[in-house]
């Protein structure tokens, strides 16, 4: 591990296409992930889980949540843990776009939705 800073900016972070009506952009650190989604209107990301826990920042848009059991709304400045392992989605709720930050810890090691390993 490096004692230095890295800057990223997001115009240089690949954008992919996760979904229909869903892009993201995934920065790995050492110990933590962070994804930055852009979801249409309409956009429903399907229920899964994962190991990570998982914090989601809704920085536009309302956003709706299934979490285990649980349904939840969020707008702008409102934030989501999510434990790890637990099963959930996510729908877009109203008619604008939505935009999150997704934090997971510990570092993903695998591509979301897929086998492959992370990229450092």
């Amino acid at each position: 591990m490096s004692d230095t800073v890295a800057v990223v900016s997001w115009n240089d972070v690949m954008t992919e296409l996760a979904g229909e009506g869903i892009e993201r952009q995934t920065i790995h650190g050492h110990r933590q992930t962070l994804i930055r989604y852009w979801y249409a209107p309409g956009a429903v990301f399907p229920s899964h889980s994962h190991p990570e826990e998982q914090m989601t920042v809704v920085l536009s848009g309302k956003i709706t949540f299934t979490v285990g059991d649980q349904t939840v709304t969020l707008g702008p400045g409102e934030i989501a843990t999510i434990p790890g392992g637990v099963p959930h989605g996510a729908a877009v709720a109203g008619n604008e776009p939505v935009e999150t930050l997704n934090a997971l810890s510990p570092r993903r090691t695998r591509a979301p939705g897929t086998d492959t390993e992370a990229a450092p």
